[in-house]
């Protein structure tokens, strides 16, 4: 198992949570904001080990993506990438109905459309 596999996999562990978290804290602006900056930041620490991963993999690191990693994952990956990115998928989804407008809207959709 690859080490950056493994970091990508926690980070998006990590991810899951936090949308949870989300979840909960969507109508409470300082929360809510304090919670899409840790995202944002996870986000930007995933994108690192996508680019590291890619080259591993045998796609292009320069344009690699969390789906494109997803098409050429080795096992166990294959299994497991497609299982956080559903999941993500619906917590998405679910945020969307949630996030009321203004600020926290803002910034969840400046957030949720960086990098997937």
């Amino acid at each position: 198992m690859s080490g950056e596999a493994t970091d990508l996999s926690a980070r998006l562990w990590d991810e899951r949570a936090l949308l949870g978290d989300l979840v909960t804290a969507a109508q409470e602006p300082d929360r809510a904001l304090a919670l899409l900056d840790r995202l944002r930041v996870l986000r930007l620490e995933q994108d690192v080990l996508v680019h590291a991963l890619a080259g591993q993999w045998g796609t292009a690191p320069d344009t690699a993506t969390l789906r494109s990693l997803e098409r050429v994952a080795p096992p166990p990956w294959d299994l497991l990438l497609p299982d956080h990115l559903a999941a993500l998928a619906t917590l998405t989804a679910e945020l969307d109905a949630l996030v009321p407008s203004g600020a926290v809207r803002e910034r969840w959709d400046r957030v949720r459309g960086a990098s997937r």
